[in-house]
């Protein structure tokens, strides 16, 4: 009797999301200050597979590839699919006034989902799974010098971001699915500012103050797919998908206070000036819809665009308004295989190249615009033929590259980025394991 063994899934799963929350707090060290704004860097929501491409997913569906964005695509899946990526990133900061330089670095988890196929005849599929959705993480110093007091010195910092845990179905029929994401949105945003007095240390206090916020609340996530042949081998396929605007529960503290520093201890507050706590609120989330095409050839190349808007001037943060703009983003790419049946391993990978470009949904100048280039590789590791549940069960290692900038030479900060992301998608034997009783 062939039975799949849960209990030892489950304990993966879960031992990999507590891995996945861990790494994603101790290994971000990049400095960001156009997280200050919204909830943070907003971070791509695209599978490591698709992300090579430009990030083209609307209508993208596929038996072993999990396609988040668009849950509509899980009615294609016909294998059981684990699939983890990881994000290396270096950033590049340039100021103009002043005129500065500043990198850094960052490597943490991108994602950890797991698609089931729920019928053997198809066209109903499920999908779970957890993934960050922003990150905010800065740490800027500015000096002055103000009449009659010398230098001032103020040190900004933040950091926080969101998350999403979901579960996910899709349904279809031949030609058309439609599918839908059901989970919670939750995560802190923590700000802070210092101002220390550099040579009046006797007269004036430093002085801290501090606001800590911790949210969640649900989201509803939705999409539709079809797909018809234009040809004997060759598919065109429409998406479009969208996620309703949320409003999520909010806690806040706000502390204002006075301290001095020991150089063995650290900070030590002297007095208390202000605080407020447990105070209760909202933020508001904005809605995205996006919708796409492809044109896809079996087995051997695809070509696709993606256009998305966001309603970002629906973020609130407590009632409040923020520097933040409706944004949109254009996506184009595409993918090739030499020959998927060639005994010639580099002829049977899968290479991706893309680009994208749109204005960011920070508004601190007029235009801050976002583009990037992208490119990739799935690389197979191994086929299991005749042991296969499927003849088309794969273990595959996705890889994308992408350089990019926000801003430009108009902007008072400029960002440049080179991405790198690794991606294990893993349909076999280590997941489904055959017991016979």
């Amino acid at each position: 009797m062939l039975s799949v063994s849960i209990i030892t899934n489950c304990r993966r799963i879960v031992l990999f999301g507590l891995i996945f929350l861990i790494c994603n707090k101790v290994s971000s060290q990049e400095n960001s200050p156009y997280s200050r704004y919204g909830l943070g860097d907003i971070l791509p929501s695209q599978n490591i597979h698709n992300r090579a491409m430009g990030g083209v997913v609307a209508a993208y569906a596929d038996v072993q590839t999990i396609n988040f964005v668009n849950p509509a695509s899980y009615s294609r899946l016909r294998v059981t699919t684990f699939d983890v990526g990881l994000d290396y990133t270096s950033h590049t900061l340039k100021s103009t006034n002043p005129v500065d330089k500043f990198t850094s670095s960052n490597l943490v988890p991108s994602y950890l989902q797991i698609g089931v196929p729920l019928s053997r005849k198809g066209h109903w599929g499920m999908n779970f799974g957890l993934r960050p959705i922003t990150r905010i993480s800065y740490k800027l110093d500015k000096s002055t010098r103000l009449p009659g007091i010398d230098s001032v010195n103020y040190l900004y910092e933040g950091s926080g971001g969101s998350y999403q845990v979901y579960a996910g179905t899709g349904i279809g029929t031949k030609h058309i699915s439609i599918g839908i994401n059901l989970g919670y949105q939750f995560g802190n945003k923590d700000y802070s500012t210092k101002v220390q007095f550099e040579n009046d240390t006797l007269l004036y206090y430093k002085s801290k103050s501090s606001d800590s916020t911790s949210f969640g609340g649900v989201f509803v996530h939705g999409g539709i797919q079809y797909q018809g042949k234009i040809g004997k081998t060759t598919w065109l396929k429409l998406g479009a998908y969208g996620q309703l605007k949320n409003e999520m529960n909010a806690k806040r503290n706000i502390y204002r206070e006075t301290f001095q520093t020991d150089p063995v201890t650290g900070d030590k507050q002297i007095d208390s000036v202000y605080a407020n706590r447990n105070q209760s609120g909202t933020i508001i989330f904005p809605g995205t819809l996006g919708v796409g095409f492809s044109i896809e050839k079996e087995d051997k190349w695809s070509f696709g665009a993606d256009y998305s808007y966001s309603k970002w001037s629906d973020y609130r943060y407590y009632g409040e308004v923020d520097q933040v703009r409706d944004t949109w983003q254009a996506r184009i790419g595409g993918q090739l295989i030499p020959d998927i049946k060639s005994k010639s391993y580099w002829n049977s990978v899968s290479y991706r190249v893309g680009f994208y470009y749109g204005p960011d949904y920070v508004q601190i100048d007029e235009k801050l615009p976002r583009y990037g280039f992208t490119f990739g590789a799935g690389l197979p590791v191994r086929k299991f033929g005749a042991y296969s549940l499927y003849n088309n069960q794969f273990t595959i290692i996705n890889t994308a590259f992408e350089v990019g900038a926000r801003g430009n030479k108009n902007s008072s900060v400029k960002e440049s980025f080179f991405k790198i992301s690794v991606g294990l998608t893993l349909s076999d034997l280590w997941f489904i394991k055959p017991k016979y009783n």
